[in-house]
């Protein structure tokens, strides 16, 4: 059943949409660019202090980043 559904569909394009506080995925059919499913995470944020951005955190920021988009894509 799988096969035949691709082969309505056509190709697939799929898009990551990061953001502040979430990470989406969103999956196109690349002929009609009908939106045909998504899946949003939110992306916890943590501030020392009310208006404050931690420094030295970009890499642990990124695998969080990457963690949330994969799981995104998973789900979609």
């Amino acid at each position: 059943m799988a096969a035949s559904k691709k082969a309505v569909l056509g190709p697939l394009v799929g898009a990551v949409d990061q953001g502040t506080s979430s990470t989406r995925f969103l999956v196109f059919n690349s002929r009609t660019a009908e939106l045909l499913s998504h899946h949003q995470v939110e992306i916890k944020q943590e501030f020392p202090r009310e208006g404050w951005q931690p420094e030295g955190n970009h890499c642990s920021l990124g695998q969080d980043n990457w963690r949330a988009s994969l799981q995104c894509c998973g789900v979609a």
